[in-house]
């Protein structure tokens, strides 16, 4: 730890005579406050926040390189990112402050809208294009008092961009790269009196990479490909000048090799075909100001699925239709003027339908079919009160209650390998509080603390559906019950002068009723190991993350920053032997350092370099599991020509560094893609 704070401020001296001398060349520029609306489900300006918040721009989105938004997530203090062959995998497992590997723990929103899956708990992240998103708001620790359900690591809002303030304006892009590798797409947007549209499509094509490394391969391990295509619409409306609608259409297909290739001409892949529909209503009434929204996706999920085991052949087909809807009411008053409440009322609805179809299996024709089914509802309250404190002081007590029910859930299984049956329905209730306070040291210096609490109800998969997952049989478990944790976190932010500015925060979290694959005995049919997840593991989090933001000049700035994370099982009864152990995918260590040049007359750059330290990939943290330490470099080049062309060269792992993000599948090597993007 002590190498860890000298670093940084090292950085920190090494950076500021260089800032100073920049100072009086900036004197004329005018800062605009910035905002969020994530951290209080309103606009509120970030330094009046007591939480830890960044705020990614629209400027720095075009700036940075990568395929994916999680691709620029992945520079940012505290959250970890793993998508094992790049932008070919199928989607990446987003989580923030060392909560594993399991998902749903880290709250995504879109436009407010939650795209956590309630059958699965993780979030496809492949819907969403970077060309699309105006900012991304990331707000970290425990967010249930003003969400509910999957915000225990914090949440990830991404904001989409408004139609241009003109009757017409377009975009046009073309790129070309690796791997073969070929996108094009448009953008057009514009406002007419007091409406307004943005409409954008995106097609992506790609041959894809081997990623068994060379020595593992067999005649079946093929490349990976890749077929996609976004459609992104919006459309908004001001009645009044106190009043705005806005309505928002996604549909996004896809194409994915999985790398594995037996008999089926295409091998193992998947694809999804996603669509959804957003509505929000904001007006004003008095001094109030509301917030209505609903919101209805719906995916279809296909797998086509072939092994070899043993010489003996099986081919089956997955398909599994998903809904996630719900709706929002709110609104934010003052009730003095050293008050200002937000209380509101959420809904959620889930559902799955599932069904594997076997053709062949070990080499015979078949007719066996599983199904799993099930549904999930919540009713949530929640409010949250803003207390100015004289001129220095800012608390926030926030308090929400959820109830969730699972129900309609049902296994079947026709050949009789797995018991089916029908499940009785489940419910929970939950009380999540949350209080924080923030101080104000002076014009350049504020303090903050807080506690909160936060749960993750269980997905609808761990509640009724049963079948081999990664290598393992498992049994349903209905009596399943939510995750818990408790997270006390402080921290201080200090701006050294107008060009260099510094956060640090220390976080501690004590977790209960973590779920774990424990063994429940014998599978008769097959005499293996039976496992379930079940609410037996106590854990501890604790760790600090120190961010540091450099404007050398107007053309040119610098950042780093760095994540230390412990997360351990604390307790756990059915195997004594894995207390003590770090949970699956969290790296003790992070650092990200990033450097970015933009003029206008010349170009912008950004380099970024990327560490994260050793980790392990199974619960038991053996040798075989380890997954070693690795740096990447990224670039981005970008050049602007007559106002209406720009070239863009983006290279991803610059120094071809070698390395594993999941046991037996190498990361995409050096990758490079080049395009044009035309302005009308």
């Amino acid at each position: 730890m002590k190498n860890l704070i000298g670093l940084w401020v090292a950085v920190l001296l090494f950076f500021h005579p260089f800032v100073g001398v920049a100072e009086e060349a900036k004197e004329e520029e005018v800062e605009l406050e910035e905002v969020v609306v994530t951290a209080t489900r309103h606009e509120t300006p970030v330094e009046e926040v007591p939480a830890s918040v960044t705020v990614i721009t629209r400027e720095q989105i075009e700036a940075s390189s990568g395929m994916r938004v999680d691709d620029i997530l992945r520079k940012y203090a505290g959250i970890d990112v793993r998508r094992p062959s790049g932008f070919l995998s199928h989607s990446a497992t987003v989580s923030m402050r060392g909560m594993g590997s399991m998902p749903g723990r880290t709250l995504v929103l879109l436009d407010g809208i939650p795209l956590n899956k309630a059958d699965t708990g993780t979030v496809n992240w492949d819907l969403l294009r970077a060309e699309d998103i105006e900012r991304i708001e990331i707000v970290r620790g425990p967010a249930s008092a003003l969400y509910g359900s999957n915000a225990m690591g914090g949440v990830i809002n991404i904001i989409t961009r408004k139609p241009e303030d003109r009757p017409i304006s377009a975009r046009l892009k073309g790129g070309y790269g690796s791997w073969d590798t070929w996108s094009g797409g448009a953008v057009i947007s514009g406002t007419l009196g007091r409406f307004g549209y943005y409409l954008s499509y995106d097609h992506l094509d790609s041959d894809g990479y081997n990623p068994t490394p060379p020595e593992e391969r067999t005649p079946y391990d093929v490349k990976r490909y890749l077929e996609e295509d976004h459609l992104w619409s919006k459309f908004t409306c001001k009645p009044t000048e106190d009043s705005s609608v806005s309505l928002g259409y996604l549909h996004f297909e896809d194409k994915r090799g999985e790398g594995e290739k037996y008999r089926h001409p295409d091998g193992v892949y998947r694809s999804w075909d996603t669509n959804g529909v957003n509505l929000a209503y904001e007006f004003s009434w008095g001094k109030s100001r509301w917030l209505a929204r609903g919101f209805y996706l719906e995916e279809d999920y296909f797998w086509n699925r072939e092994r070899l085991r043993r010489g003996r052949y099986t081919w089956y087909k997955v398909d599994v239709e998903r809904i996630d809807a719900g709706g929002t009411l709110q609104t934010t008053f003052p009730i003095t003027s050293w008050s200002l409440l937000t209380v509101g009322l959420d809904y959620k609805y889930g559902s799955v339908d599932g069904k594997d179809d076997y053709i062949i299996e070990r080499d015979a024709p078949s007719d066996k079919v599983v199904k799993n089914k099930g549904k999930q509802q919540s009713f949530s309250f929640f409010l949250n009160d803003e207390l100015q404190i004289g001129e220095r002081l800012v608390l926030h007590i926030g308090l929400r209650y959820d109830w969730v029910k699972s129900y309609d859930g049902s296994f079947y299984d026709s050949s009789g390998f797995l018991q089916s049956r029908e499940y009785d329905s489940n419910t929970w209730d939950e009380i999540s509080p949350r209080v924080a306070l923030l101080y104000r040291l002076g014009d350049s210096t504020t303090l903050r603390a807080s506690v909160g609490k936060a749960f993750r109800a269980p997905i609808l998969d761990d509640l009724y559906r049963s079948g081999i997952f990664r290598g393992r049989i498992y049994a349903a478990n209905p009596d399943l019950g939510p995750e818990k944790l408790v997270t006390y976190e402080v921290g201080i932010a200090h701006r050294f002068t107008r060009g260099i500015s510094a956060e640090l925060s220390g976080y501690y979290t004590d977790a209960e009723d973590f779920f774990y694959p424990i063994k429940i005995g014998i599978d008769p049919a097959t005499g293996r190991d039976l496992y379930q997840r079940q609410n037996v593991g106590e854990v501890e989090i604790y760790g600090v993350e120190m961010q540091t933001d450099f404007r050398i000049t107007s053309w040119l700035s610098a950042f780093i920053n760095l994540t230390w994370n412990e997360s351990e099982v604390k307790e756990f009864d059915p195997e004594p032997d894995l207390e003590g152990k770090d949970l699956e995918y969290t790296p003790h260590f992070k650092a990200n350092i990033g450097l970015s040049f933009s003029h206008p007359e010349i170009c912008r750059v950004e380099l970024v370099g990327r560490y994260v330290d050793e980790m392990y990939s199974d619960p038991e943290n053996t040798e075989e599991g380890k997954l070693d330490d690795h740096f990447v470099v990224d670039l981005k080049v970008s050049r602007e020509f007559f106002k209406h062309a720009e070239l863009y060269l983006n290279v991803m792992n610059l120094l071809d560094e070698d390395y594993e993000e999941y046991p037996g599948s190498e990361a995409p090597g050096f990758f490079i893609m080049g395009g044009m993007v035309l302005k009308f």
